[in-house]
């Protein structure tokens, strides 16, 4: 938004006569704030607003008729449909836009070749396949009425589309906008088409876009038709207060979760998302939140900060007053870059509003969270120690128990991790009172250079995480390991036997996982457990099973496979702080970065 509007001030300067048009789900939800926006924003002639076809092309036609000149049709004050305008200081709506039925007739960006100078580029390739949702959650965008109505694209002009791309994208993975694919009848077809396009082109490698909310059986359908899908069960959180105040109601929360626990006998990859600071939300069910989705083996857990997005209900200052809502600014992540427009370079980061307290989660709560939704990223994410977490589960110690005796020692004073939770919490605490006070400050080319440098700006829950894994993965076996020791020592179950395993297995585990970057020669070591064997199996089995008395020697290695893609990740991302992030976050799995481990 700050981007755009920035290149629009910049063009209307040098060219007066030129119309800027914007349109998007960064404007407000209601009235009086729409004005306010747009007397705020004085270099945009026009706002579309909602679905922007129709209503683009009505507004086009009005400006031919004025041979472009955008003063012409203020002064007459027509009411355009979609279209929003301010004139003489008066706001100037038009009727909604009724929806298109008939979402063929928009020409394809695909097909008709524009997208092509991006797709070999290695951006991620997006589809939309349906439009609306029925939904009604407060904090999105598409929470309103006006977005209930579902339409789709046919599952021809869809196989087109991923036909085209296949063959011009550099990029692996396909991502669909849908906001709930998989739960409808028709979202099959486009699976099957999807899943043909892949056998034939051995691409998407990585598909992200199975996020129907209900209909579990036939969500898990799509997943299986396409074949390395993430499962994304976008919870937002587990406890009813908190659902209701955001409009969830109408969402199966245990038919998402069964979709999650379905995952193992699928093999996909599960993703969960949680929003922390919704109204009602306290620092207890926060914690139950995850508690439930690691109960139910969801393998990424990852909590978001509540946005307030402006053409969202939970962001009207009804909404704000109702739940006493404490709202900080800070810049959006990796948005601190140059830019260059008739010779003059100048910069234009994002802002987040972003919720931090409300009537029932105090500031200092808020960022007890925060804390803790990092160690669920370091310790429990991705299945990083999940031949531990399964060995645990054999004795009934269940995982949350031990992520949260882990996350207590983890963020104590002796902790080896102490000072990476501090300067974590640092950088949480990255927030200013209004946009105002922020955009003056990012006026100062000294603060720029440190958002531009990484040192500021940084997405500190993914940054931190890299750091811990790539950085610090010795000290987090041994935390981890020594929790486990100590839960395990209260179990009846556990004897002088298993103690030798988990021994071993804190070696096994570590020489897997560390050295990442290819630093360290290959290694050999004996053991007395046929890991492999458990390897295979996902450590489900017993391990006492695969004792092997006289031992077995494992050979750690990486594959040239992996040297590839390791290089690959260090040519476009280096190894700087924000590098370890983004190489972390764009790995899919990290471990795909583990060594590899085969017995001699």
């Amino acid at each position: 938004m700050r981007l755009s509007y920035e290149f629009a001030k910049r063009i209307k300067k040098k060219s007066p006569e030129s119309v800027i048009i914007f349109g998007g789900p960064n404007y407000p939800f209601d009235a009086e704030r729409q004005k306010e926006f747009l007397l705020s924003h004085p270099d945009i002639d026009f706002y579309i607003y909602r679905d922007g076809e129709l209503a683009f092309v009505e507004l086009l036609n009005n400006l031919l008729e004025c041979n472009l000149d955008a003063s012409k049709i203020k002064k007459n004050r027509p009411k355009i449909t979609g279209c929003h305008y301010i004139t003489e200081g008066e706001i100037i709506r038009g009727p909604l836009a009724t929806s298109l039925s008939d979402l063929d007739k928009i020409p394809s960006a695909y097909l008709s070749g524009l997208c092509d100078k991006f797709l070999d580029k290695k951006l991620l390739p997006l589809l939309q396949t349906t439009r609306g949702c029925p939904f009604r959650c407060a904090y999105c965008n598409e929470g309103h009425e006006y977005f209930n109505d579902i339409r789709r694209f046919s599952s021809n002009r869809i196989a087109d589309e991923c036909k085209y791309i296949a063959e011009h994208t550099t990029n692996p993975r396909l991502m669909l906008a849908d906001a709930n694919f998989g739960m409808y009848t028709e979202d099959l077809e486009i699976a099957k088409e999807i899943a043909k396009v892949k056998k034939k082109y051995n691409w998407p490698k990585y598909f992200t876009g199975i996020y129907g909310k209900n209909k579990k059986d036939r969500v898990l359908k799509a997943a299986s038709i396409i074949q390395a899908s993430i499962l994304v069960a976008a919870i937002q959180s587990t406890d009813k207060n908190v659902l209701k105040n955001i409009n969830r109601e109408n969402v199966s929360l245990d038919q998402m979760i069964q979709v999650a626990k379905a995952k193992e006998s699928l093999e996909k990859n599960t993703f969960s998302e949680l929003i922390l600071c919704l109204p009602g939300d306290t620092k207890k069910a926060h914690f139950k939140s995850n508690f439930e989705l690691m109960d139910a083996s969801i393998a990424v857990i990852r909590s978001h900060q509540l946005i307030m997005l402006p053409g969202s209900e939970l962001s009207t200052e009804k909404n704000r007053k109702l739940y006493n809502m404490v709202t900080r600014f800070r810049v959006t992540p990796d948005t601190a870059n140059s830019y260059r427009l008739f010779e003059k370079t100048f910069f234009a980061p994002e802002i987040d509003e972003i919720c931090v307290a409300n009537s029932t989660m105090p500031f200092e709560d808020y960022l007890e969270c925060r804390k803790f939704d990092l160690t669920v990223e370091i310790f429990y994410n991705d299945s990083i120690f999940q031949e531990l977490i399964k060995f645990l589960k054999l004795h009934n110690i269940s995982t949350p128990s031990f992520i949260m005796n882990v996350h207590t020692r983890a963020t104590s004073s002796g902790s080896p991790l102490f000072v990476l939770y501090e300067d974590f919490l640092r950088e949480s605490k990255e927030l200013w009172n209004s946009r105002e006070e922020l955009i003056a400050m990012l006026q100062d080319p000294n603060m720029i250079e440190r958002y531009t440098s990484g040192e500021l700006g940084n997405n500190e829950q993914l940054l931190y995480r890299a750091l811990a894994i790539f950085n610090h993965i010795s000290e987090l076996h041994k935390l981890a390991f020594d929790v486990a020791g100590e839960l395990l020592t209260e179990s009846a179950s556990f004897d002088e036997r298993h103690r030798n395993y988990l021994e071993e297995l804190f070696e096994f585990s570590l020489l897997r996982k560390r050295d990442m970057f290819l630093r360290e020669p290959d290694v050999k070591k004996l053991f007395h457990y046929d890991f492999i064997g458990l390897l295979k199996t996902d450590f489900k089995d017993d391990p006492l099973l695969y004792y092997k008395p006289k031992g077995v020697t494992i050979l750690f290695s990486h594959t040239d496979e992996q040297r590839t893609l390791v290089s690959r990740f260090e040519k476009m991302y280096g190894l700087t702080k924000r590098g370890l992030a983004n190489i972390l976050s764009h790995s899919f799995q990290i471990s795909r970065l583990y060594r590899k481990a085969c017995i001699e």
